[in-house]
């Protein structure tokens, strides 16, 4: 019996761990794609959901308009998990701000926004 407690506790230990890992190298690939201006990356990090309300064109001036006013990302904290989006405290040259990020089981954004922190 202690065994199976233990397995299922290292389980679901290690399920947190990729779905957390998941998330830091999402943030990195965003952080990554949007320093180069690469709105193609980070447009294919995207669900098919997303893909449809957040189109190509946004996401370019998403990038131009952040670029403009923020200028380049830099280190990002982690902050909380909310209803299945995590918020992370996003340093950019001119300011800070939060970036919320919600995944699919598959690890595509399904939910990216910023807010002024």
């Amino acid at each position: 019996m202690k065994k199976i407690t233990l397995l299922l506790l290292i389980c679901i230990c290690s399920s947190f761990i990729q779905t957390e890992d998941s998330y830091k190298m999402t943030v990195t690939k965003i952080a990554d794609a949007y320093n180069a201006n690469d709105a193609d990356q980070i447009f294919g990090l995207f669900s098919p959901e997303l893909q449809s309300s957040f189109t190509l064109d946004k996401v370019k001036t998403f990038i131009t308009d952040n670029h403009n006013k923020k200028g380049k990302m830099g280190s990002s904290s982690f902050l909380m998990d909310d209803e299945g989006t995590k918020h992370y405290l996003m340093e950019f040259d001119n300011s800070s701000t939060i970036l919320i990020l919600g995944l699919s089981t598959d690890n595509k954004i399904t939910q990216l926004a910023l807010e002024e922190y």
